[in-house]
């Protein structure tokens, strides 16, 4: 094992530290990276081990967790049966994963590899571990994106049962009354699936690429915008009751969009300024975001 060869590399991740170590620790991240069933404790000092089957050949690959501090560092040396070396400390190499939060909407993943075998084995290596922190980034935006979904939407549905009736469809000058606001929420947002993948969009800008964007935007209520005519509810009673089956119903949509939709896949039904075409990942966070920038307005009629 030649331990002066060695690799790094870092990604972002839109996710908070706790849901990409979440992630990182859970069986299902190595069984899709690696293929891989995977047996420890992740308590310092047990054994770790990783068994499959390569083109018809049994391996298992392990080592010793070295160091675990949750949510941000982790250690544990590795030897693989593939290798055909001795199993002997001197034929094992250090990995290591460190998590650090960058702001409020991600944070930074970083996987270190101390040793290896030769330059074959360094560069085999190197190409499975970017499909890994690919797959880590896949696997834990799709979590956080979808936990915030079910906060906000819960959240609203809260608020909605907290107005009282009386104010629910009241008039009002010039704003919309909650009534409308909802209304709002589910015109803009019903059909989501269909809208996102009717028209396929090619595009070499990254698929996360407007995300801190969206989200900045959307948290700041200093920007003011003017919706669409094609969005601006009717001035009428409406029904508050279907107002909540039909928002439970565009919970699990926008839910089953997150789930099962590519999020590097690009959507060109239209675009939307300041950010032109996006992803699917862009749009969903998108209107995500914007549920959640009028969850907060209703919160005053509460």
């Amino acid at each position: 094992m030649n331990k002066k060869m060695k690799f790094s590399e870092s990604i972002k991740i839109y996710a908070s530290k706790e849901k990409v170590w979440k992630t990182l620790l859970s069986k299902e991240f190595y069984q899709i990276s690696w293929g891989s069933a995977l047996s420890t404790t992740w308590q310092t000092g047990s054994p770790i081990q990783f068994t499959g089957n390569w083109e018809d050949i049994e391996y298992v690959d392990k080592g010793v967790i070295k160091e675990h501090i949750e949510n941000s560092f982790l250690k544990f040396t590795y030897w693989s049966s593939f290798w055909e070396a001795e199993d002997i400390p001197e034929e094992y190499c250090d990995i290591s994963y460190m998590v650090k939060q960058l702001d409020e909407h991600s944070c930074e993943f970083t996987i270190n590899q101390v040793g290896f075998r030769d330059q074959v084995h360094y560069d085999d290596t190197v190409e499975l571990w970017k499909n890994t922190n690919q797959t880590l980034k896949y696997l834990s935006e799709k979590d956080e994106l979808t936990s915030i979904s079910n906060t906000v939407f819960n959240e609203l549905a809260s608020i909605i049962t907290a107005i009282p009736t009386e104010k629910y469809n009241v008039k009002t000058s010039g704003n919309w009354n909650p009534a409308q606001i909802v209304e709002h929420i589910i015109m803009g947002n019903t059909g989501m699936k269909q809208f996102l993948t009717e028209v396929p969009y090619t595009s070499d800008i990254p698929f996360d690429y407007n995300v801190h964007a969206i989200r900045d935007f959307m948290l700041n209520n200093d920007i003011k915008y003017q919706a669409p005519d094609f969005l601006i509810p009717a001035t009428k009673q409406y029904n508050i009751n279907e107002h909540r089956e039909l928002l439970l119903n565009l919970q699990a949509e926008i839910n089953d969009c997150i789930a099962t939709l590519n999020f590097e896949d690009k959507c060109g039904t239209t675009d939307m300024p300041p950010f032109g075409f996006m992803s699917i990942y862009e749009w969903l966070n998108f209107a995500v975001f914007h549920i959640l920038r009028h969850k907060e307005q209703l919160k005053s009629y509460s």
